[in-house]
């Protein structure tokens, strides 16, 4: 019964810190994202004001 209780442990821990790694890259990749399209914005506005 006590091989029970440590499959079922594995399982559960494996699939949420799955989850979570999944959840934390996810996150990651979003605000990588984000701050390149912050950058290339404030470059285009920095390149239109120059050319005013």
């Amino acid at each position: 019964m006590g091989n029970i209780a440590w499959i079922e442990l594995v399982f559960f821990y494996g699939i949420a810190m799955g989850f979570g790694i999944w959840q934390w890259s996810k996150m990651r990749r979003e605000l990588r994202q984000s701050r390149e399209a912050k950058a290339a914005e404030e470059a285009k506005a920095k390149k239109a004001e120059e050319d005013v």
